[in-house]
C-alpha cells in the first residue's frame, strides 16, 4: 500500500505536471515569437517588452521541467532546448542591432526568419517528445498502479480469508478450552448434588475458569469438612451418650434382678454410679446444646464486674478431692493488683474449670498444676495461664486442639481429648473480646493462656 501510495503519488506531482508545463512551453513559444512579429512590424517597444516577459517565463518553465527530469531521456530533451533557445537569443540579439542601426535589408530579414522559424520547430518538436515521454510514463505508472492494487486486493482478500479462518479456529479453540472446563464443572456439581464429594478440579486456563475452578475446590474441601464434622459430630455423640446409659442401664438392671438385695451397701454404691451417669450424661448433653447455641449465635452472656481471682479460687475448690487423689501440687501465682474485669463469671468459671480439668486429666499423679495471672500494660489487658507438666500436646497438634470435635493423638497410644471442650472454651474467651492460645512441648508439659480485655 505504501509502495502504491507513492507510485499514484508520482504519477500526480511528476509525470502529470511534466506533461502541463510542456504544454504551457510550447504555448509560450508561439507566444514569444507572434510578439516579435509585432515589434519587427511596428517597431513598438512594448511589443518588444511583451516579448522579453513571454522569454522569461519560457525559460522559468523549462528550468522547471529540468528539476522534474527523472530519467536521462528527459535530460537530454531539456539539453537540448536550451540549447535551441541560447542559438535563438543570439540570433535575435544580432537581429535587433541590424534593426536598431537601420541596417536591416529585406533579405536579412528573411533569412532570419527562416533560421527563427526551424530553431522553433526543433523546439516544438522536443517540448512534444517531452510530453510523450512523460505521457508514456505516466501511462506505465497508472499501470503498475493497477496491477499493484489488484495485488494489494488479492492480498486483502487472502488476508481477510485467513483472518477469518484464525477467528473459526481461535474460536473452536476457546469454545473446547471452555466448554470442557464447563462441562466438567456441571457434572461435578450434579456429583456433589447427589452426596458425592470427587477429588479437586486441576483447571489452569482459561482464568475465569481458573478462579472459578479454586473457588469450587475451596466449597468441595469445605463439604469434605463438614461431611467429617457430621461424622465426628455423630461419632462423639454416640460415645458420649452410649457409654452412661449402658452403666446405668446394667445397673438398674442389676437392682431389678435383685442381685445385690441383700448387700444394701453394694445397692448404695450401685445408686451413686447411677447418679453419677446421670450426671455425666446430663453435663454431655449440656455440652452439646452449648455448641448448639453458640453455632446459631443464641448463648447468652451475663456481664459483670467481677474479680477474676475470686473465679478462679473456686474453680480450684471444685477440683480440689480430684488433685487430692492424684496427690498433685497447684501453685497459684495471682498479684494483687489485678483489677476487676467486666465478665460472665459463669462461664468464665466453665473455662477455668474446662482448662484445669484437662491439666488434671493429662498430668501424671504427683504432678504440678500452676495457675498465674498477669496485669498487662501495653493494652490493659488480664492473661491467666493454666500450666502443668504433663505429656504435652505434639507440635502439629497445636493447631487442632481448639477445633471441634478435634482429638489429638500424643503418640503414646492416648487421645489427647479436647471434643467439644475447648471448642467451646474458645468462643467463651472470643465473646469476652480476648483471645486464647497454647504453648506445648512433649514430655515437659502444656500451658493454656486466654486474656480478657479491659472492657
Amino acid at each position: 500500500m505504501n509502495a502504491l501510495n507513492h507510485l499514484i503519488e508520482s504519477v500526480i506531482r511528476q509525470e502529470t505536471s511534466i506533461i502541463k508545463l510542456s504544454e504551457e512551453a510550447l504555448e509560450g513559444i508561439y507566444s514569444m515569437t507572434a510578439a516579435e512579429d509585432k515589434y519587427l512590424i511596428s517597431g513598438d517597444q512594448d511589443y518588444y517588452q511583451q516579448f522579453q516577459q513571454i522569454r522569461k517565463d519560457f525559460m522559468g518553465k523549462v528550468n522547471k521541467l529540468d528539476n522534474m527530469s527523472d530519467t536521462k531521456v528527459k535530460s537530454v530533451f531539456i539539453t537540448d532546448i536550451r540549447k535551441y533557445q541560447r542559438s535563438y537569443d543570439a540570433l535575435e540579439k544580432a537581429h535587433k542591432a541590424l534593426v536598431d542601426g537601420r541596417k536591416l535589408k529585406k533579405t536579412n530579414n528573411q533569412m532570419y526568419l527562416t533560421s527563427r522559424e526551424q530553431i522553433v520547430l526543433n523546439i516544438d518538436q522536443r517540448l512534444r517528445n517531452l510530453a510523450e515521454i512523460a505521457t508514456e510514463d505516466r501511462n506505465s505508472k497508472l499501470q503498475q498502479s493497477k496491477d499493484m492494487s489488484q495485488r494489494v486486493t488479492n492480498f486483502i482478500t487472502v488476508s481477510v480469508i485467513l483472518a477469518v479462518i484464525f477467528v473459526i479456529a481461535i474460536t473452536f479453540i476457546n469454545t473446547r478450552k471452555i466448554n470442557l472446563p464447563m462441562k466438567l464443572l456441571g457434572e461435578r456439581t450434579k456429583d456433589i448434588a447427589g452426596g458425592k464429594i470427587c477429588d479437586p478440579l486441576d483447571i489452569s486456563s482459561p482464568p475465569e475458569l481458573k478462579e472459578l475452578a479454586d473457588s469450587f475446590n475451596v466449597m468441595c474441601a469445605r463439604l469434605k469438612e463438614l461431611d467429617q464434622l457430621k461424622i465426628d459430630y455423630i461419632s462423639h455423640l454416640s460415645h458420649e451418650l452410649r457409654t452412661p446409659l449402658t452403666v446405668i442401664k446394667e445397673a438398674s438392671l442389676m437392682l431389678q434382678q435383685g442381685v445385690l438385695a441383700k448387700a444394701p451397701e453394694k445397692q448404695d454404691e450401685l445408686f451413686e454410679i447411677i447418679k453419677m451417669e446421670c450426671e455425666r450424661l446430663i453435663s454431655s448433653v449440656n455440652r452439646i446444646l452449648d455448641l448448639s447455641r453458640m453455632e446459631a449465635g443464641d448463648m447468652f452472656f451475663s456481664f459483670q464486674q467481677t474479680d477474676i481471682a475470686a473465679v478462679i479460687g473456686k474453680s480450684i475448690l471444685q477440683l480440689m478431692p480430684l488433685m487430692r487423689n492424684k496427690k498433685m501440687d497447684i501453685q497459684l501465682e495471682i498479684p494483687p493488683d489485678i483489677p476487676l474485669r467486666q465478665m460472665d463469671t459463669e462461664r468464665i468459671g466453665e473455662v477455668l474449670e474446662n482448662l484445669l480439668g484437662n491439666a488434671l486429666k493429662y498430668t501424671p499423679a504427683g504432678g504440678k498444676i500452676t495457675v498465674s495471672a498477669v496485669n498487662k500494660s501495653c493494652d490493659h489487658s488480664v492473661e491467666i495461664s493454666v500450666t502443668d507438666n504433663g505429656m504435652g500436646i505434639p507440635e502439629d497438634g497445636l493447631l487442632q486442639v481448639f477445633d471441634k470435635f478435634k482429638r489429638v493423638d500424643d503418640r503414646r497410644g492416648a487421645v489427647r481429648g479436647t471434643g467439644l471442650g475447648l471448642a467451646i472454651v474458645k468462643y467463651i474467651i472470643n465473646a469476652h473480646g480476648g483471645n486464647i492460645w497454647v504453648k506445648s512441648k512433649v514430655g515437659e508439659g502444656s500451658t493454656f493462656t486466654f486474656s480478657l480485655p479491659a472492657s
